[in-house]
């Protein structure tokens, strides 16, 4: 599994990269980003095929809950994919909103779980790990809602403000006894099965670019080799507001007229 957690890093690296490269315009940076979040849902799949036939005699909850995270992370990185490559997918605020109130369920069967098993040797890792679960559900809540920005941004608060206690927790480097070993509230969450520490950074990360962004602090992720209005038009395809004429979305309309001008340019300097 050592391998499998080294291609995650360098992927999530690569988005990383992506992510900082569109802050400063470079055409290249949406490139990395999708071609990370497919990278990423691609060795999602091949964990999940792995796990089935690891454990194919006998799949329990624990194990049920992790093929459906898997499964359900490798469908959402795809949708991130086609969104940098801005290649539309029909249905797919729909898709979207399934993914989104399926992992819902899916975090709030692990919380139980863990807070269950947890609270017996230390209540305070079992709160901990409610707060760490409550921030990602708050979060999921803000992506499931974003259409509607008054609560898009009240859930993304939430989310935040109940992760601080859990952040707070971490950089404290406290120790829970659990199954008469010490560790700490990071180790528990890295050596779990679960993706929810990953899920829960990219929150996080998320949530304080959005903010800084907002205010100005730093720049904008931007495409520099799209119009803006050609992704606005994707954004209204994708949330709904977009009504398609003639079978087509106003944006395959502006591809189409804009891949016209641009080969007519061409010709003429021939």
């Amino acid at each position: 599994m050592r391998i499998t957690k080294t291609i995650q890093f360098f992927l999530l690296a690569l988005i990383a990269v992506g992510v900082f490269a569109s802050m400063a315009r470079n055409s290249y940076g949406f490139t990395f980003i999708g071609v990370g979040c497919f990278g990423l849902g691609l060795l999602y799949v091949l964990e999940l095929i792995w796990k089935l036939i690891e454990d194919r005699a006998s799949l329990g909850k624990d194990e049920r809950m992790s093929v459906a995270e898997l499964l359900l992370l490798a469908v959402l990185l795809a949708l991130f994919g086609f969104r940098a490559f801005y290649i539309y997918v029909p249905g797919v605020e729909f898709i979207f909103m399934g993914v989104c109130v399926l992992l819902i369920v899916v975090y709030l069967l692990m919380a139980g779980g863990i807070f269950t098993s947890t609270k017996r040797e230390s209540r305070a890792l079992a709160w901990n790990m409610v707060l760490f679960y409550s921030s990602i559900l708050f979060f999921l809540l803000s992506m499931l809602t974003r259409v509607l920005t008054l609560w898009s941004l009240l859930f993304g608060v939430l989310g935040m403000l109940s992760s601080l206690p859990f952040l707070f927790s971490v950089l404290r480097q406290q120790k829970y006894e659990v199954s008469g070993k010490h560790i700490s509230l990071f180790q528990f969450v890295l050596t779990s099965k679960s993706k929810a520490g990953i899920l829960f950074l990219f929150f996080i990360f998320s949530g304080l670019y959005t903010g800084l962004s907002q205010v100005g602090f730093i720049p904008e992720i931007e495409n520099s080799d799209r119009p803006k209005a050609y992704i606005d038009l994707i954004n209204d395809a994708e949330s709904g507001k977009d009504i398609p004429v003639d079978g087509k979305y106003h944006h395959e309309t502006y591809s189409e007229a804009m891949n016209k001008f641009l080969e007519r340019h061409e010709e003429k300097k021939r």
